[in-house]
């Protein structure tokens, strides 16, 4: 196998470096107000706790009704 040359090098201590500062500020998330925290999630495309619990919630409905149906 070949040695990596020095852009593969210095492109894993970036991701490295990248993966240990996300790692230090995931726990000054949990300190955000929770409209901030919404505000953020929406910011990156993610989805809010509220709207993965109504998900959850209507899943849950669905599932409980086709197994009305079933019967």
């Amino acid at each position: 196998m070949s040695q990596p040359d020095n852009t593969t090098f210095a492109l894993r201590q970036l991701v490295e470096e990248l993966g240990a500062q996300i790692r230090a500020s995931a726990g000054k998330l949990g300190d955000l107000p929770q409209e901030t925290g919404d505000r953020l999630a929406r910011e990156l495309g993610l989805v809010t706790r509220t709207e993965w619990d109504a998900l959850e919630l209507r899943l849950a409905q669905v599932e409980h009704r086709l197994k009305l149906l079933e019967n």
